[in-house]
């Protein structure tokens, strides 16, 4: 049995963490801390665990296997650090720092994910980022096509999303298609609500990153190949693709992944590949490694729009880390 201390029990801890790692049979949360007393003794009561206003106290008292870290980006990186070095499994959410927020992630805030990665690799332990969607059946399906190689090598891509995904769709065009070697970025308003990227990708591969307030679809992919397409929309949504001399669409939809329910139930299945990838001494597919590729696409998005200029992603230690989807 794993032992699980939640470190942060608002919204996201108390309604979708909390419950997916309580809803696994081989996870028992084992203690519940909030600095707001009144929420960790709700998680504590809920759970049956002991509650902490203080997570030092916490580690010190309770035997822990994995701490989950659903804070604000502005209260990561102490508590990340201290689990990591304490050799704790760690889960987290994005963007690990954002000093100004997390749709304005700065090359200044790089740094402090790049310290977390040290420390992770100091120690045998696993370090996961909430990236949901690759959790999503949509995903999934739409990964297995282009892995197939029928659709040929990727030539380019386009991604829209509404401003609540920015973050997991740049993680998932640079896990579709391999590391972003430079970004060219405008935005119309100093808030950067709306703001579009061109990409450029080592592969030699071109595409185009958007995010705007306005956007009633959540997201939406299309993956351009050499002999085909593949579309990904939205997160309750579906999937299609098509080559490029037919008309035959081969159309993916599951009642479960239409239903509304659809956002909780990818923490469920994220969550539950997160512990079957400690328990099986596995890669899991949205790690640490994610997190900081994340974190220097839209950090390189940011200097773009400030600059005017083409900006290079300096991905730090960049022999490790790459996206885990094999392009044929």
């Amino acid at each position: 049995m794993l032992k699980v201390a939640i470190v942060g029990y608002r919204a996201q801890g108390s309604n979708h963490h909390a419950p997916s790692f309580a809803g696994l049979a081989d996870c028992q949360i084992v203690a519940v801390c909030d600095i707001v007393e009144e929420r960790a003794r709700a998680g504590a009561d809920r759970y049956g665990a002991p509650a902490y206003t203080s997570m030092d106290e916490m580690l010190q008292t309770e035997e822990i296997d994995i701490v989950d870290i659903p804070v604000g980006e502005g209260y990561r990186y102490d508590l990340v650090m201290k689990c990591l070095g304490r050799g704790l499994h760690v889960f987290t959410e994005k963007p690990l720092a954002g000093a100004e927020g997390q749709y304005r992630i700065q090359l200044s805030d790089v740094p402090l994910a790049q310290e977390m990665i040290d420390e992770w690799q100091h120690h045998d332990t696993h370090f996961g980022i909430c990236f949901c969607l690759h959790a999503s059946r949509n995903v999934k399906w739409a990964k297995q096509v282009i892995q197939s190689g029928k659709l040929g090598g990727l030539r380019q891509i386009y991604a829209r999303t509404a401003l609540g995904s920015w973050n997991h769709l740049i993680d998932m065009v640079r896990f579709l298609s391999g590391e972003v070697e430079e970004v060219f970025a405008y935005t119309d308003d100093a808030e950067m609500g709306n703001k579009v990227a061109c990409l450029k990708f080592e592969s030699g591969a071109v595409g185009t990153l958007a995010v705007s307030q306005d956007l009633g679809l959540q997201f939406q992919i299309k993956w351009i190949g050499e002999l085909g397409e593949a579309t990904i929309d939205d997160i309750a949504g579906t999937a299609y693709w098509h080559l490029h001399n037919s008309h035959d669409v081969t159309h993916w939809s599951d009642a479960r992944q239409l239903d509304g329910g659809t956002y909780g139930t990818q923490f469920e299945d994220l969550i539950a590949e997160f512990v079957s990838s400690i328990r099986e001494s596995r890669p899991f597919v949205a790690d640490g490694w994610a997190g900081l590729r994340h974190m220097e696409i839209d950090a390189a998005i940011t200097e773009s729009i400030r600059t005017g200029k083409a900006i290079p992603v300096r991905r730090y230690m960049p022999d490790k880390g790459h996206t885990i989807l094999t392009l044929t």
